[in-house]
């Protein structure tokens, strides 16, 4: 893999660096210079101010509805534009012939697949709906996972519309009946449902609820809850009552039923284009690589004769190879297409950088005479003799070049500690502008969570469940290393009380059979009154006993999937700090080195991390803002104090720019960074590390 090649060819990096050093020799020799306030700055003196515009967290990408995938390629359409016209010619027969068709995008880890299907959504979503599947918790429930992950994503706004991809097909579908009965439908409830039923008289799975909830999804205040139906939420009783149904989806072979129903009626309507991305970090229910699962579903959607559909399936290569020979014949023929994503030749590569240099160009007296300057082609020719390049090493290429025309240092220490910190508060602020409620998850999902930060802790997995049957993937069972006791955990967030009824038995069966275990509910919705069953037994099993009960509270949930998101990156090799691909084993080191889970209360009251020591929130706020600086300054090495402060602002709103400032000149005194420059005026100030 080049990235690897690059990242452990030291000799072709130092060819490399001394290029740049020799070559800015004069400006080196009076890095002094560079300090002086002026009314112009040098490219030079903009450089030793400014963030890196290289830094590896900009080159993460994923589910295309929630993180912003502009920055890492910025209107260079010469990047991959064979595979997408190739992708483009495959859609266009699904809009002309409504069949479905499926695509296996593979490559190497780092070639950009996940940054191609966000580029697909934004180039084709005014022609088609598109859903993200994020990688399942298990293979048990693919079709409940692929289902809720389609809804989710139907959900959402595209860019420069006014309408949910949702309420667009549904408008869509409805004109298509019958234009004329658009209003009369959209206000009468049986006449819609009647029209639908004379439409698709047969082939539609539980056809009376689905459509009633079709109609729902037109009502503003059931809308919401309608989605929550269609996603699979194992709903209570009286929501169900107040949509009009009397069926759930709480079962694979439901859930494919009402893939299959979209398939059927989106026949007249947009192609819906499913992604499957990171592919390569499924497992099944004993937790081993397993692809089957995916490939499973895209031969049923084909045997089923579901129409209008686009599945794109994301893999590694060596992965595809890997798990490909576990893969029957007929689920290899379901592949329309094969497309690997090929490394970037060098052009593109001047045009990747160019569009990350191009606004510090701009403020740039005199004007740069290079479109990638402060590097040269020639530094590009040393380090890919043979013309191409991996999209992410060729950035990792630029992040280490940046840091040493900016250091004077022809090898510059990485500080992976203060990268991962950075790194983990970025992620952990995306994932609380992302989630806004626990049941955003299936119990299993919140579980898988749990479960890979306890092997992320080193804290013993002894059984994958405690119960067994239908709700078996809700437990399982652990031991503490300092603890002879063990301990097993249902979580169960299902609002519906059949189910927790059900679990609730299972439970009381299961320590009945093992009372060595000490169980461990996890429930924050209703566990039903004094009369009703589930209750009874829940009182049966935690009142006066040593089992006990739980609720998460969201900032949890938080930590969890935080974790959880990186793990999976780190799992596909996507996972990058410095110029380092991380691996799994090494993340986990960096969780339990760094200690970024202590303020986890769900693992907390565990038993499974200590709390900190109390200090008052004013302490605590100001600790981690100068551990925010601190780590800034690790990472850029030399940054204007400016930026710094702007850098900071963009992760802590809330504070004055005084505050900061404040902060960072303690951090000064206490000798942990250093301002190289301190008369100079405050924009003029340069903020540098203490080897």
């Amino acid at each position: 893999m080049v990235y690897n090649s690059v990242e452990n060819n030291n000799r072709t990096i130092k060819s490399i660096c001394d290029l740049n050093l020799n070559r800015d020799k004069r400006v080196n020799q009076d890095r002094s210079s560079e300090f002086r306030g002026s009314g112009v700055a040098t490219l030079a003196e903009i450089i030793q101010k400014e963030a890196n515009p290289f830094d590896p967290v900009t080159f993460k990408t994923g589910n295309f509805w929630t993180n912003n995938q502009q920055f890492l390629i910025t209107n260079i359409e010469s990047i991959h534009q064979a595979e997408i016209k190739e992708i483009e010619n495959i859609f266009s027969l699904v809009i002309k012939d409504r069949a479905s068709r499926t695509i296996l995008l593979t490559g190497d880890s780092g070639c950009g697949k996940s940054y191609l299907l966000g580029r697909l959504k934004q180039q084709f979503n005014s022609q088609a709906l598109f859903a993200y599947i994020d990688p399942c918790p298990s293979s048990d429930c693919i079709w409940r996972h692929t289902l809720r992950y389609t809804v989710d994503s139907l959900m959402y706004t595209p860019e420069g519309e006014t309408e949910a991809q949702l309420i667009r097909w549904l408008k869509n579908l409805i004109e298509l009946q019958n234009r004329s009965l658009m209003k009369q439908l959209l206000g009468e409830k049986g006449l819609f449902i009647l029209n639908f039923r004379s439409a698709y008289p047969t082939g539609i799975f539980q056809a009376k609820d689905f459509f009633t909830i079709l109609y729902q999804l037109t009502q503003p205040d059931l809308y919401f809850l309608a989605c929550d139906w269609l996603r699979g939420e194992n709903l209570a009783d009286e929501d169900l009552k107040e949509l009009g149904v009397s069926s759930i989806i709480d079962t694979e072979e439901a859930a494919r039923g009402i893939i299959g129903n979209l398939g059927r009626i989106a026949e007249v309507n947009q192609p819906i284009v499913i992604c499957f991305d990171q592919v390569e970090t499924y497992r099944n229910s004993e937790g081993n690589f397993d692809i089957s699962s995916v490939f499973n579903i895209n031969t049923s959607i084909h045997n089923d004769n579901l129409k209008n559909f686009l599945i794109l399936i994301s893999i590694t290569r060596n992965q595809f190879v890997s798990g490909k020979a576990n893969l029957p014949q007929s689920d290899l023929a379901r592949i329309e297409e094969t497309i690997t994503l090929k490394q970037i030749n060098l052009n593109q590569v001047e045009a990747l950088w160019h569009s990350r240099l191009a606004p510090l160009h701009a403020q740039a007296k005199p004007q740069p005479t290079s479109a990638i300057e402060p590097f040269e082609r020639q530094q590009l020719t040393t380090a890919y003799p043979g013309n191409k390049a991996n999209l992410r090493d060729s950035l990792a290429l630029a992040n280490k070049l940046w840091l040493t025309y900016k250091t004077g240092q022809p090898e510059v220490e990485e500080n992976l500690t203060a990268a991962f910190q950075l790194l983990w508060q970025q992620e952990y602020q995306k994932t609380q502008a992302s989630i806004t409620r626990i049941r955003q998850f299936s119990s299993q999902e919140l579980l898988k969570m749990l479960v890979r930060v306890m092997e992320a802790l080193a804290i013993p997995i002894i059984n994958n469940k405690l119960i067994s049957g239908k709700y078996a993937s809700y437990s399982f069972c652990y031991q503490l290393p300092t603890k002879k006791q063990k301990l097993a955990i249902l979580w169960n967030e299902e609002p519906s009380l059949k189910s927790f009824v059900f679990a609730m038995k299972a439970c009381q069966q299961a320590i009945k059979l093992q009372p060595q275990y000490n169980l461990i509910l996890i429930r924050g919705e209703n566990l039903g009154t004094p009369k009703n069953k589930c209750y009874q037994i829940f009182s049966n099993i935690f009142h006066n006993s040593a089992h006990r009960h739980l609720i998460a509270e969201l900032d949890s949930i938080y930590y969890l999937k935080t974790y959880h998101r990186l793990a999976n990156e780190a799992i596909a090799g996507d996972l990058v700090l410095g110029s380092k691909i991380i691996t799994l084993p090494q993340l986990q080191t960096l969780v339990r080195d760094n200690q970024v889970l202590k303020k986890c209360r769900l693992l907390q009251e565990l038993g499974i991390v200590i709390s900190p020591l109390k200090k008052s929130t004013a302490q605590l706020d100001t600790l981690a803002i100068k551990d925010l600086i601190f780590n800034l300054v690790q990472v850029n090495q030399i940054i204007g104090k400016q930026q710094l402060i702007i850098q900071v602002r963009q992760q802590k709103l809330e504070l004055a720019e005084q505050q900061i400032e404040q902060l960072i000149t303690e951090l000064d005194r206490e000798k942990r960074i250093a301002i190289a420059n301190p008369d100079a005026p405050r924009e003029e100030q340069i903020v540098v590390k203490i080897k």
